[in-house]
């Protein structure tokens, strides 16, 4: 798998090494387009409580295409974050905390 496989998938189109699924959805829009390039630069991949399956889905792919451990820091409504760090789930009561989390995680 290769990134340029995972930039298909972002943009709907078929990946051309058989990594994609209709079941699972991987296309992003402008926004989320944003959202992927900036966790590109971090290393981790940050969501609200309101985003769409579509940008973990695609982190998912890239992170193991780049053979990084999967961060993904989980914003909830009420103020409080849980960071997904590889195959564990780690809750905070701070959204602050999570991504400084993450981004130390990230770095090392």
């Amino acid at each position: 798998m290769k990134e340029k496989h995972i930039e298909n998938l972002t943009k709907g189109k078929k990946s051309g090494a058989n990594i994609g699924s209709r079941g699972v959805p991987h296309r992003l829009n402008q926004h989320e387009q944003k959202q992927f390039n900036i966790a590109i630069k971090r290393r981790y991949m940050t969501l609200s409580f309101d985003s769409r399956p579509n940008l973990r889905n695609i982190w998912l792919k890239y992170a193991e295409a780049k053979q990084w451990t999967c961060l993904i820091v989980r914003r909830n409504q009420d103020g409080s974050a849980a960071v997904e760090h590889g195959k564990s789930m780690l809750k905070f009561g701070d959204y602050k905390l999570a991504s400084s989390y993450a981004k130390e995680s990230a770095s090392s």
